[in-house]
């Protein structure tokens, strides 16, 4: 049986329970599909307090697939990784799906300022900084605009400053999803989009009030978000 919504880039949430005797022996990951075939799916690596974390051969895991029309829950298996080439983890393609959930977070088209930490190497020895104005934002993640691609490093992490508050920036392990181009007046773009992976719950219902505030400005506007 073929699933039509799971497709290359969309997001998903792998829980696994490490612990078959107690049901609350659980890590939830933040990850994405990154190929899909008959009979499995590549996804990304599974990070977990920002370092890879390997779940073994054949362990089932349940796995919920985000789309806009709503969140999907199924179970797959861990695939043994016989190709040292293929960069992420195999799961079994499922069988069987339950819708969960009516719709995944709203995404605005709100500008913020984010401070974005590139570690380049495992050893954290080389790393730099840059800001970016999102292009838009959700409780889940944000996008932006560049003249050119997300380079290749080890681990992300972002400081992200809500409308008026400067001293109080929120915090959060990002994980880069795609740099998609694209062409604006004659000039080759990228879209940049990242997931938070590690974010305090506080620090998420800080960016879904922004998010409310602002359509409640657009609104009293008469505009649409």
């Amino acid at each position: 049986m073929n699933f039509d919504f799971i497709k290359e880039f969309i997001n998903i949430d792998v829980i696994y329970n490490y612990d078959d005797e107690a049901d609350d022996k659980v890590i939830n990951f933040s990850s994405f599909v990154k190929i899909v075939e008959k009979n499995y799916i590549l996804i990304d690596f599974l990070l977990y307090k920002n370092s890879k974390y390997v779940i073994p051969d054949e362990k089932e895991v349940t796995v919920n697939f985000k789309t806009h029309a709503g969140f999907y829950s199924t179970k797959c298996y861990i695939i043994s990784k016989e190709d040292p080439n293929v960069h992420g983890v195999k799961i079994s393609y499922p069988t069987d799906i339950k819708y969960i959930q009516q719709r995944e977070y709203i995404r605005v088209p709100l500008k913020l300022k984010v401070e974005i930490l590139v570690m380049l190497d495992e050893n954290n020895e080389n790393s730099k900084v840059f800001e970016i104005t999102t292009l838009d934002i959700s409780g889940s993640g944000f996008c932006y605009i560049s003249d050119v691609p997300m380079e290749k490093h080890f681990m992300l992490k972002g400081l992200i400053y809500l409308t008026g508050n400067t001293n109080n920036p929120i915090e959060a392990s990002l994980k880069h999803v795609y740099s998609r181009s694209f062409f604006a007046v004659n000039k080759r773009k990228y879209k940049n989009a990242f997931t938070f992976v590690e974010i305090e719950p506080k620090a998420r219902e800080r960016i879904l009030k922004e998010i409310f505030l602002y359509q409640l400005e657009m609104k009293k506007r008469g505009l649409k978000n």
